[in-house]
């Protein structure tokens, strides 16, 4: 039992790094098929993203999403985390902070010269934040003990790989923003 919780610990912390990496392939991505004069502050964009989201989903967003859950809508315990836990949930934090770093950088990709900088990392802070974890919460509450504790998880609904949580979350969240922006 000790060697396939260590066993699925190094798996998790392996896929985490494998998900950071996308990182800096969505910088290079966005950096390339913006103008040249453009590619600092998308880089920059993509870059801070990720930090902003890191301390805001450790200080309020794994909470909101993994926390106990009240009525299946918001997680209420697991803010500030504190590192002095197993290493398996650890690991899981940190899974889960690239997949919410990840769907920050979707955005700025999205809104890539469109969108001033100020203006974006009050998005990326908000979807990281709240918006992100609460949906989240909604779907995987209770997925590290097969538990389903979030609304959605609890009528059924579930997401593998993200497809919705991290990837349409981001793709609804960027067409919001770009409707509000307006066109060219």
């Amino acid at each position: 039992m000790v060697e396939q919780r260590l066993i699925d610990t190094l798996w998790i912390l392996i896929c985490s790094v494998l998900v950071f990496i996308m990182q800096p392939g969505f910088s290079c991505l966005e950096s390339g098929l913006a103008r040249a004069k453009n590619t600092i502050n998308v880089a920059i964009k993509n870059l801070t993203d990720f930090g902003i989201s890191s301390i805001l989903f450790w200080f309020l967003g794994f909470g909101f999403m993994f926390g106990e859950s009240q009525r299946g809508l918001i997680g209420t315990n697991h803010f500030f985390l504190s590192f002095d836990r197993h290493s398996w949930f650890i690991a899981f934090f940190l899974f889960e902070l690239v997949f919410c770093g990840t769907s920050t950088t979707i955005i700025s990709g999205a809104v890539a010269e469109r969108m001033r900088f100020r203006a974006y990392i009050v998005v990326a802070a908000i979807v990281s934040c709240l918006i992100y974890p609460v949906f989240g919460h909604w779907v995987w509450n209770g997925l590290e003990s097969n538990a389903y504790s979030g609304w959605l998880g609890r009528l059924g609904f579930r997401d593998f790989a993200g497809s919705t949580v991290v990837h349409s979350l981001a793709g609804w969240v960027s067409l919001s923003a770009l409707i509000i922006i307006g066109p060219r």
